[in-house]
């Protein structure tokens, strides 16, 4: 009897925190279904659900169904005790007990407030004693590092080193630094990275990485430079190709050696968080301030839609014509943005009915 007293009175203390409120249909709707998928996750937590929904959204629906969810435990609860079906009473005061201690926290961590402090701290800021998610990616790290931080990396580099076409390399395209290694790749040999020279020009060009044997990213993809806008890699690259007879092929025999080359290499100029995907991330920057349109962005980067851009380079860290980028070529189209909207909300619907029961019959369980 205890027991239940406290339930009841934990049940009072949070129906008393929670408003009343009366969203549209619509909208209720939305808010029975994040507290379904809340449930399914076994964790109630707005900031820490793995539901879709944003904070807010996850919040209000937390105080909306908690509250809906408290009031018809309530009134079961009563109604059976006042038939006195005992067991069934103790069931519900079992259920009772256990939905307060999973949405209990949840609520008292993240109150109502019906007048918000906007000036207080938003709880998507990082913690002090936490760092950012993300805070050690190339994309961020971009903004620290000066304009020629590229063609400084490549001058330090030593003549003698086996990296050197490498880097200089690295410092006009979007190759992955798995791309310089001499493989079979996408059900066909590729010797690594492959520079040709025509005229006043460069093309850089490899068979992408992330393929996976042709069925996703662009196969063969590659960027066209200008030697006279390339700096000193561009001119080591020419000068390389013209002694070969147009034409080389880069590849190395260790890409984790790469990796640490260029790793030690910035060390010592006092460039920190520095890496080959670094290379990568800067170009693709590049290209997002020179090229005219996305689709050729992500042609340039081996990517068949242009979402990626989005985990690499903003365009307010790329510098127009840098690394004397003029274009950008692909063996497939990457998909334009119209098509990508489509597939993007298709997926959303396909994702939605599903988790209604409503899937097309080949999607049904």
């Amino acid at each position: 009897m205890t027991s239940l007293v406290e339930t009841h009175a934990r049940m009072e203390r949070l129906l008393a925190l929670l408003p009343e409120r009366t969203p549209s249909e619509g909208t209720m709707r939305q808010y029975r279904g994040v507290h379904e998928r809340m449930r399914r996750a076994g964790c109630y937590d707005p900031m820490a659900c793995a539901c879709p929904a944003s904070y807010n959204r996850a919040r209000a629906a937390l105080h909306f169904c908690a509250r809906e969810t408290l009031l018809r435990l309530k009134a079961d609860l009563e109604a059976r005790s006042r038939a006195g079906e005992r067991k069934a009473a103790s069931l519900t005061a079992e259920a009772l007990a256990l939905y307060l201690d999973r949405v209990e926290p949840a609520i008292l961590a993240h109150p109502p407030c019906a007048d918000p402090d906007y000036r207080a701290a938003s709880p998507f800021r990082a913690k002090a004693d936490a760092p950012r998610r993300g805070a050690g990616s190339k994309k961020h790290s971009l903004k620290d590092k000066p304009a020629d931080w590229r063609e400084q990396v490549f001058v330090a580099t030593p003549e003698t080193s086996p990296y050197k076409a490498a880097i200089a390399a690295m410092c006009l395209s979007t190759c992955r630094v798995g791309e310089y290694a001499e493989t079979i790749r996408d059900q066909q040999y590729s010797p690594g990275v492959r520079v040709i020279k025509r005229d006043r020009l460069l093309e850089i060009f490899t068979i992408a990485q992330k393929s996976h044997n042709g069925k996703y990213g662009l196969s063969m993809s590659g960027v066209v430079v200008a030697i006279a806008q390339g700096g000193a890699p561009a001119a080591h690259l020419a000068k390389l190709c013209d002694e070969a007879g147009g034409a080389i092929e880069i590849a190395v025999e260790s890409t984790e050696g790469l990796r640490k080359a260029v790793g030690r290499i910035a060390g010592r100029l006092g460039f920190s968080n520095v890496s080959p995907n670094s290379f990568r991330a800067q170009c693709i920057a590049d290209g997002k301030v020179t090229l005219p349109n996305a689709e050729m962005v992500a042609a340039g980067a081996g990517h068949c839609s242009i979402r990626s851009q989005s985990r690499y380079g903003r365009a307010e860290h790329g510098r127009r014509g840098g690394g004397g980028l003029v274009g950008t070529f692909s063996e497939r189209q990457p998909r334009p943005a119209s098509v990508e909207r489509m597939v993007r909300f298709e997926a959303m619907r396909l994702t939605r009915a599903i988790e209604r029961g409503r899937a097309p019959p080949r999607f049904a369980a």
